[in-house]
């Protein structure tokens, strides 16, 4: 539904053709399943569908990100990678919704020399972050990688301190998944579905405070107690989507349409 809410991110005829097979989908289902609770608001606001027939099954992420690697795995991928031992990490598309700019801007506010690792696409968004980090001599504290391996990603996960996921909108948000299992604390902001995902004890900020992002860093990094807290029942919150519970809800929406289409018949 994000091009319905941010629709100067798409061009016009695709978000014609978007609204079209939506709107036909959600009329002519039997089930629809949601990736979330936002998801579901959105499409009983944007379509007026009944929110009886809207089931929500959360997504989850490859299982590699719960297999703990060995310490020494780590430090050879932040050797390939030139990454400094304490890291900062964002993953995700490097476009302005994912608002990667905002953790840049929290740097400059922070009294800390902390170093930011950003995986991602680029964009022409990506211009507007480096004349920030430029402007703001930020250059020595910001390490963009592009084109990562997907075999790499899990580790480079494991070996940061803190999972930074600050976008404006998501239907869901699996890189926040991904941190969870990697056992990585989690920071993510408000305004859409990211607090599903990430669950209560991770810490959400407004996606324009970059003063609030940096005090929650520093809060963090800081606290041991708290990292050691924010692991454990993030790993735990992170059960609710694997893959036998994906597996059991999707079993449950079946059945459901099943016993629509008997009943209809």
């Amino acid at each position: 539904m994000i091009f319905l809410r941010f629709p100067h991110y798409f061009k016009w005829v695709d978000r014609q053709i978007y609204h079209y097979k939506f709107k036909a989908a959600c009329k002519n289902a039997d089930r629809i399943i949601a990736i979330s609770e936002q998801t579901k608001r959105d499409i009983i606001q944007y379509f007026n569908t009944n929110p009886n027939k809207i089931d929500i099954v959360y997504q989850g992420c490859d299982a590699t990100f719960s297999s703990i690697h060995e310490e020494s795995a780590i430090q050879d991928i932040k050797q390939k990678y030139k990454l400094p031992q304490q890291y900062l990490l964002s993953v995700g598309t490097i476009e302005t919704r994912k608002n990667q700019l905002l953790i840049c801007k929290a740097l400059k506010h922070s009294s800390q020399d902390h170093k930011l690792v950003i995986v991602g696409k680029p964009t022409a968004y990506k211009q507007e972050i480096t004349d920030f980090i430029q402007a703001n001599h930020l250059k020595q504290q910001v390490i963009f990688l592009e084109n990562v391996p997907f075999q790499d990603l899990p580790l480079i996960y494991q070996g940061a301190k803190i999972f930074i996921y600050p976008s404006r909108f998501e239907g869901f948000g699996i890189p926040i998944v991904e941190a969870l299992n990697s056992k990585v604390p989690v920071i993510a902001a408000t305004g859409s579905c990211l607090e599903e995902a990430g669950g209560p004890n991770s810490i959400y900020i407004h996606p324009d405070d970059a003063i609030a992002l940096a005090k929650a860093i520093e809060r963090v990094l800081e606290d041991k107690d708290l990292q050691a807290s924010m692991i454990t029942k993030g790993l735990a919150y992170a059960e609710n989507f694997n893959d036998e519970r994906i597996a059991k809800n999707l079993n449950s929406v079946y059945q459901k349409t099943i016993e629509h289409a008997k009943r209809r018949n």
